[in-house]
């Protein structure tokens, strides 16, 4: 009965076996995402800058 189950686990261990992990790969996705991010602050912070001297020479 469990002589049919055998090969589908050997089957999906060894597929997984061959899954390795990619540092360079991982490097960069993690350098795009520190780029990502820093645009959006960048972003955000520069908006704030514009709406404030915006609000300002309305005020004048």
């Amino acid at each position: 009965m469990f002589s049919r189950f055998v090969p589908k686990i050997r089957q999906a261990l060894t597929f997984f076996a061959t899954i390795q992990n990619d540092g360079v790969a991982m490097k960069t996705l993690a350098v795009i995402s520190i780029l990502a991010l820093l645009t959006i602050s960048g972003a955000a912070y520069t908006d704030q800058v514009l709406i404030g001297e915006q609000a300002m020479q309305g005020a004048n």
